[in-house]
């Protein structure tokens, strides 16, 4: 039978674990704060209304979880996406890449397969903005278009 020894502590980063776990052990079944600080308090020197127009400005940059953000802001009334459709990467999402061993071969693939309606498919196509922005308007006037839009 042979028998282990303990890991000696080589840091303070080391203790401050151990301390904290010896902390959450005394104290099974129990909330237990493991930091000595129970509240913090931030205070603003201005506090801004609520805004009630939200423009967003979307291009084939967005992709993955930008697009799932968009999905879940245009719900509201008060957002309206801006530019041109997303890149159209959420419907196979979390991809892995495996290498061969020799380094010549590499395999993607996805991890998580959305099964939104046949008919709801977004990949290769991205989310549609609420206003295009073609190419009339160059791109450094973005923001600018976008504000006049959304105080007129």
């Amino acid at each position: 039978m042979t028998t282990q020894k303990a890991l000696p502590l080589t840091s303070g980063f080391t203790q401050s674990f151990k301390e904290k776990y010896e902390k959450l052990q005394s104290r099974l079944s129990e909330f237990v704060n493991p930091y000595d600080n129970n509240m913090f308090t931030y205070r603003f020197d201005t506090v801004y209304e609520y805004p009630k127009n939200i423009g967003i400005i979307v291009n084939k940059g967005c992709a993955s979880s930008t697009e799932q953000f968009l999905l879940e802001a245009k719900q509201s009334k008060k957002v309206k996406v801006f530019g041109t459709n997303t890149l159209g990467a959420i419907d196979i999402s979390n991809m892995y890449l495996a290498e061969s061993p020799c380094k010549e071969f590499r395999l993607h693939y996805c991890l998580t397969r959305r099964l939104w309606l046949p008919e709801l498919t977004f990949d290769d196509i991205g989310l549609q903005p609420d206003f295009y922005l073609d190419k009339s308007i160059p791109k450094y006037k973005w923001v600018e278009f976008v504000d006049g839009i959304l105080n007129q």
